[in-house]
């Protein structure tokens, strides 16, 4: 199984969208969605109605819709589609902050994995949506690459699951990132073979 590589983009390449723009979110608990994502973002709103309110929580105008539907039902976990979202922070303590100020009014991640190439806190809103607040584990793309050439991203794309508090306790006590990754890149590794077939 080949090693991954980041792909090269430049003057030449095809048209491509300038960025991510926007998710909309249909709820029939408005109000305890928006407060959530609120919380969980530190995000603003752009325009806000009693049952709608547009969110930023940078220079975009809106980041997130959330609507009031009266008529959406719960969705099954075993449905297809989105499986999650995500929203990355510049460093390890950026994330590790973002935690412990979330944990400390009630909101918890619902597990962690470091996949290696990426540290990932995955959260659950109020709808049971799967979001997840993460941070990347190099500074470069160099660096990246030099990691996905020792072939541990190939064999397990997933990561190892971590204790936050046991990573949040590294880190508050002076360990450097690398010694925070490498400590929490470790542990039974997960059986992949329901996903790899006969390439696991």
């Amino acid at each position: 199984m080949a090693n991954p590589r980041l792909p090269e983009f430049d003057q030449n390449s095809p048209l491509r969208p300038a960025r991510f723009g926007h998710i909309v979110l249909k709820t029939g608990r408005f109000q305890d969605m928006a407060h959530w994502y609120k919380t969980v973002l530190h995000a603003e709103p752009l325009f806000e109605i009693p049952v709608g309110t547009f969110l930023t929580f940078d220079d975009e105008h809106h980041r997130l819709l959330i609507i009031q539907d009266p008529n959406v039902t719960p969705r099954e976990a075993t449905a297809e589609g989105v499986a999650h979202w995500a929203y990355l922070y510049n460093s390890l303590t950026e994330l590790m902050t973002t935690y412990a100020r979330l944990r400390d009014v009630g909101i918890a991640p619902t597990y962690c994995v470091n996949h290696g190439f990426q540290f990932s806190l995955y959260y659950h809103d109020p709808d049971k949506n799967e979001v997840e607040l993460g941070c990347d584990n190099f500074g470069s793309r160099d660096e990246l690459n030099e990691w996905f050439t020792n072939g541990q991203f190939a064999k397990n794309f997933y990561g190892y699951n971590f204790d936050p508090e046991f990573a949040y306790k590294l880190h508050v006590e002076g360990a450097a990132d690398r010694t925070v990754f490498d400590e929490t890149y470790k542990g039974e590794a997960p059986d992949l073979s329901a996903v790899l077939g006969d390439e696991a």
